[in-house]
């Protein structure tokens, strides 16, 4: 617990925390609604693509706050209006973006596990293959040789399926969980413009 509050206070120092629910905020700098989306698609906002620097933000400040603690994203918006539609426009684009990239994940996940479980099935083949076959080829250099390229063609397949389950999935699942919190986080927008005519 000592630790958590340790975090806790290391955190408050780097983002704002909402004084009700206690959610540490993830503030974006925004100067118009369109620059959250990728200016290259051409789609509608909820189905188009995020802006790359923007994505690669809400990574890095997601992967930097422990998902012990809630988020919240907030826009902080400097040359716009507040237009609710275009709010639950923009709302509903990042859910829309969130969850595609969590079932491509998911795909991928999935994808790894079935390659993983081949990898196994083929080196326990060989290594079958390699282990029946040593004490018939005692003294013929050739098919020993033979032999020890499919022993070691074995291990290989198994290192592949461990070096996939382990650490390919592994990173997959960061990233899977990552896009799941983003995806129920709250957004929410601020607007400097309305700041600056209320003085």
């Amino acid at each position: 617990m000592k630790r958590d509050r340790r975090d806790a206070k290391t955190l408050e120092r780097l983002y704002e925390r909402d004084k009700e629910t206690g959610a540490f905020i993830i503030g974006i700098a925004l100067d118009k609604y369109p620059d959250v989306f990728n200016e290259l698609d051409s789609a509608p906002w909820r189905r188009r693509d995020l802006d790359y620097d923007l994505r690669v933000f809400l990574e890095e400040s997601s992967s930097d706050i422990p998902r012990q603690y809630d988020i919240l994203l907030q826009f902080n918006v400097f040359q716009e209006k507040q237009d609710v539609e275009k709010e639950d426009r923009i709302k509903a684009g990042l859910k829309t973006y969130f969850t595609f990239v969590r079932s491509s994940l998911q795909r991928e996940i999935r994808s790894s596990y079935q390659k993983s479980a081949v990898y196994v099935l083929a080196s326990l083949m060989l290594l079958f293959t390699s282990y029946t076959l040593q004490a018939q080829v005692m003294g013929n250099l050739v098919f020993a040789t033979l032999v020890d390229a499919i022993s070691i063609g074995g291990w290989v397949f198994l290192w592949e399926a461990i070096s996939t389950f382990a650490f390919t999935n592994r990173n997959k699942q960061e990233q899977y969980q990552q896009y799941k919190r983003l995806s129920i986080a709250p957004v929410r927008f601020y607007y400097y413009t309305n700041q600056s005519n209320a003085s």
